[in-house]
């Protein structure tokens, strides 16, 4: 047998795993951490549950995923299957042009514009709002095949796919956001990631992380959420940990801003950290804003989609005695209906008063290629 008849059948495996899983009304997740080759699935035959604890310590291995508002789905490892097999070779589309723009461009500018109103009013310092794009899907798509895709082209990210039977809905996302990790030595890791530019020039070049130049808008915004993170640790009077940026990073065609925050829970006698600061810091103001209740009140405003588990977070628990929680962006919803399969695209951009309305758009345009492009193959 050959090497690529070997991967084509390991996808063909998983796909038909999904696909009953599925048609059972099982909850099913797929998942490769960054920088990694192994790829877990899980089926939860219960179709998963809604927990309100975030005792993650106590938890059983499992998978959960949360929306931006609301509790949060368990889904326990009744089932898991773990490869380390690593992808074949995808090609993907350079760009991929938006379907259905909800809101539409004008209302999405209205409100960037009232945002910056408000906050040069006082109301609030900053917010992030989201918007949708709406596009029609082949019948004979395959997640599994599409999880590979986004595997081979964000190699540094969290990539997932999950399917909640209560809700009929599959969500698929490659995230650069780390929310809350603890590996199995003790080492608890949260991150304040902002500010987005492409990584290429408008003269097709690409620009070197360390070559990335930032305005200052694009440097406060990020520097909004490292602040709320160490507001986090001082209301738990957490002084020991160590502060590692901000540097640019490179997630596909985009980059960011980031800073990790780090602490040996070991060496503190402190297993709880994972989930007291889960508490804390979801939703993190770089999903929402700050100061966050303003502008959540804001968001409920101008917004007239459901975020759903857009913003929100996800990942496994305690599975091989770790957890990884990331923040869900670069996320799409698909759902069935009369026409077949509908795939809602889902981004943002954090307003401040420095925020070009104009730019706002073509940041969360950037944000929704990422996925549509790879869709599309």
């Amino acid at each position: 047998m050959s090497k690529h008849s070997r991967l084509y059948s390991q996808e063909e495996q998983w796909s038909q795993l999904w696909k009953q899983a599925q048609q059972q009304d099982s909850a099913i997740a797929l998942w490769r951490l960054p920088n990694a080759d192994k790829r877990f699935l899980l089926i939860d035959t219960f179709g998963g549950t809604e927990i309100d604890s975030l005792d993650l310590q106590s938890f059983e291995p499992g998978f959960m995923a949360a929306p931006f508002e609301g509790n949060p789905y368990f889904f326990k490892a009744e089932y898991l299957f773990v490869s380390e097999v690593p992808t074949v070779h995808v090609s993907v589309q350079e760009a991929f042009p938006s379907k259905l723009g909800s809101p539409q461009k004008e209302d999405f500018l209205y409100w960037v514009n009232a945002s910056i109103q408000e906050i040069k009013a006082g109301n609030f310092q900053k917010v992030v709002l989201s918007r949708t794009d709406e596009a029609a899907l082949d019948s004979n798509y395959s997640i599994v095949h599409f999880f590979e895709s986004l595997c081979q082209v964000y190699p540094h990210a969290f990539v997932s796919a999950f399917y909640v039977p209560s809700l009929q809905q599959t969500w698929v996302c490659a995230t650069p956001e780390v929310l809350v990790s603890l590996n199995n030595e003790g080492i608890f890791t949260t991150i304040s990631l902002a500010g987005t530019q492409s990584v290429k020039t408008k003269e097709g070049q690409i620009t070197k992380s360390q070559d990335a130049r930032w305005s200052q808008k694009e440097i406060e915004e990020q520097a909004f959420v490292s602040r709320y993170i160490i507001e986090c640790f001082k209301k738990i009077r957490l002084r020991e940990y160590t502060e590692n940026g901000p540097k640019t990073i490179q997630a596909g065609n985009l980059l960011h801003l980031k800073t990790a925050f780090q602490v040996d829970t070991k060496a503190l006698d402190f297993p709880q950290l994972p989930g007291i600061m889960l508490s804390l810091l979801h939703p993190t103001s770089a999903v929402c804003g700050t100061p966050k209740e303003a502008a959540i009140d804001w968001i409920k405003q101008a917004e007239t989609h459901d975020r759903a588990f857009y913003s929100g977070y996800l990942g496994p628990v305690n599975v091989q005695d770790e957890i990884y929680l990331f923040v869900n962006l670069r996320t799409l919803k698909i759902t069935k209906n009369s026409n077949g399969y509908l795939a809602t695209y889902y981004a943002g951009c954090g307003i401040t008063e420095d925020s070009d309305p104009e730019k706002e758009w073509e940041e969360t345009e950037m944000k929704c290629q990422t996925l549509q492009r790879i869709l599309s193959v």
